[in-house]
């Protein structure tokens, strides 16, 4: 028995072409199957004679993306450089113009001595805090690579006593241009003396002394202190000086 079909739908292109298909299939089937097999070995030919090209080209890229990894390398590299080289020009410069000590100002500088700090001056054996005597200065803020440049006199006469501002931040190292051990790290107020001295009755009174008046104010006794070894060694080294 024949099959009916609507004629609207027996008109339809894609309705004729899929029966032509299927009467081909039908009719040719052994030339349906020779195209599929001749298909599948031209492809396996294909990745079979290309699969040493496609690894080459794999090797290629890699070679490619390591090369281009050790330039971004480099150029990171020279970038730092730049940069390295740029703060030890602007740390030199800071250096050379804290060659000569800074004025201090209020609330911002260290009084170095080569004798002990006290409240009142003896001559030869104590500098009153925040005058200036022979053997003494007192130093602004700054970045000072040597001790012998940023307080000479107090170096030359033996380095004693130290007498430090509210809210001045005072490093000192034991070698040039900010090396060696940090000898000393304070913050102000603070008085501190040689405990080469500390069993002297020429000078261990200093600590403990009733100051006059607006230095005892600043300058407490529980702010004084001896220090940790002897100063005079603490002369050939370096300081910074920072200021709130």
């Amino acid at each position: 028995m024949r099959s009916i079909v609507a004629p609207h739908t027996a008109r339809k292109w894609w309705y004729r072409w899929i029966r032509t298909m299927n009467w081909f299939a039908f009719r040719y089937y052994w030339f349906v199957w020779l195209f599929f097999i001749a298909s599948t070995a031209i492809l396996l030919y294909f990745i079979l004679t290309h699969k040493d090209k496609v690894s080459c080209d794999t090797t290629r890229i890699e070679k490619s993306i390591e090369i281009i990894n050790k330039q971004l390398d480099s150029c990171c590299s020279c970038a730092n450089q730049n940069f390295s080289q740029i703060n030890e020009n602007q740390d030199s410069l800071q250096r050379i113009q804290d060659s000569i000590p800074k004025a201090p100002t209020e609330n911002c500088g260290v009084h170095f001595s080569g004798l002990i700090m006290g409240g009142n001056a003896v001559n030869m054996n104590i500098s009153k805090i925040y005058e200036e005597d022979d053997f003494s200065e007192y130093v602004g803020s700054g970045f000072y690579s040597k001790n012998t440049n940023a307080f000479p006199k107090a170096v030359n006469s033996t380095f004693d006593g130290i007498a430090i501002d509210q809210g001045t931040h005072l490093i000192i190292y034991s070698k040039p241009n900010f090396r060696g051990a940090v000898l000393l790290d304070v913050v102000g107020p603070k008085i501190i003396n040689n405990v080469k001295w500390i069993n002297d009755d020429r000078y261990n009174h200093c600590n403990t002394d009733n100051y006059p008046a607006p230095l005892q104010q600043k300058y407490p006794q529980r702010v004084r202190t001896w220090s940790n070894s002897d100063m005079h060694n603490w002369s050939f080294g370096s300081c910074k000086i920072y200021c709130e």
